[in-house]
């Protein structure tokens, strides 16, 4: 098994990707998006299998990945979260925890958030995010467009 690569996070994203794809016939890399500037921001890769094609996001302070469908449009920033593929276990061998679309679910108001410093706790204010997943993975289109780049 593998072993995280690191101490950072999106080489760490990119290394689990990439041993995805190496190990898992039929699986293909193609496009990894960095998280950059807003604080909110997450790092986002494009892979498919042989059924589908997958946004998998990564928040990289915490080290959560969730698997998505594929934005339903061009510059579209909704995330639709579905089951993890059987492959997704490779993810956990580099540290990272992928979670499940239930779990994403997960209203906020049975979540403890109490360990959030202030500015999470603002942001989670202003932006009223009412799930787990809408929390770890917020994203806004004009931050977006300013704070990603091509990884």
């Amino acid at each position: 098994m593998a072993a995280r690569t690191g101490s950072d996070p999106l080489q760490t994203f990119r290394s689990a990707c990439h041993e995805a794809a190496r190990r898992t016939p039929d699986v293909t890399f193609y496009e990894l998006t960095e998280a950059c500037g807003a604080p909110e921001a997450f790092h986002s890769a494009a892979m498919s299998d042989r059924r589908l094609r997958h946004r998998i996001v990564c928040h990289p302070a915490t080290g959560h990945v969730a698997f998505a469908a594929p934005p339903a449009y061009p510059g579209s920033a909704e995330l639709r979260f579905r089951e993890p593929p059987a492959w997704a276990e490779v993810f956990g061998w580099f540290g990272l925890r992928v979670l499940r679309p239930e779990v994403l679910a997960t209203p906020l108001a049975s979540v403890d958030v109490s360990g959030l410093g202030r500015e999470e706790r603002e942001r989670l204010r202003r932006d009223r995010s009412r799930t787990l997943g809408e929390l770890l993975f917020s994203w806004r289109t004009e931050r977006a467009a300013r704070g990603a780049r091509p990884g």
